[in-house]
Parts: C-alpha cells; structure tokens; sequence
C-alpha cells in the first residue's frame, strides 16, 4: 500500500471519534428538543445518537446500563418493543439491558 494512503487512512481514525461523538451530542439535543412532538422523529435521534455514543465511548454503555436499572419500566418498555426497532436500535437496546446475563 503506498504510504499517502496510509498517512491519510491514519489521519481519517484520528478525526473519525471526534467526529462521531459531536454528531452523537447533537443528534442527543436535537432529540431531546424534538421529543415532546407527536412525530417520533426525537426518539429516533435519541436511539441514533446513543447509539453513536456507545460505539466511540465504550464507558458510555456501562453509563446507559446504570439509568436503565434506575428506570426499571423504561427499560421494560424498550426491552418489550426492541423488535420492532431497527438492528442498530436493537443491538444498542440489548447491549445496555441491566438484566441480561451476559453484559458487553
């Protein structure tokens, strides 16, 4: 491989984690400002967002899994309409669940 693209393939990693965690943040705020909406659009930025987060912040995870043991029926909730949810939601939903036995 020439080395131009490796710097560049290098520089791109560098950037890539801050780049996700910024979109994470604002898609998180978009979502929280757009949540009282009859449009599910601030519930879907919210899941996109977190799930941003999670992937660049693996303390993040640990974090989620925290609220959702607080917030026992909100976490029923998600565990109960995860398979209505696209395969990112879903993974994000089953990666953060307080009960599982298996935690990532």
């Amino acid at each position: 491989m020439p080395t131009s693209i490796r710097k560049w393939d290098t520089g791109w990693n560098l950037v890539r984690k801050p780049l996700k965690i910024a979109l994470a943040f604002i898609l998180i705020i978009a979502g929280l400002i757009t949540l009282p909406l009859p449009i599910p659009a601030g519930l879907l930025m919210l899941i996109i967002g977190l799930s941003l987060l999670v992937s660049a912040i693996p303390e993040a995870r640990h974090y989620l899994r925290r609220i959702r043991a607080q917030f026992k029926q909100t976490s029923g909730l998600l565990n109960r309409i995860k398979h209505k949810m696209p395969r990112f939601a879903r993974q994000l939903i089953e990666e953060t669940d307080p009960d599982s036995q298996h935690p990532k």
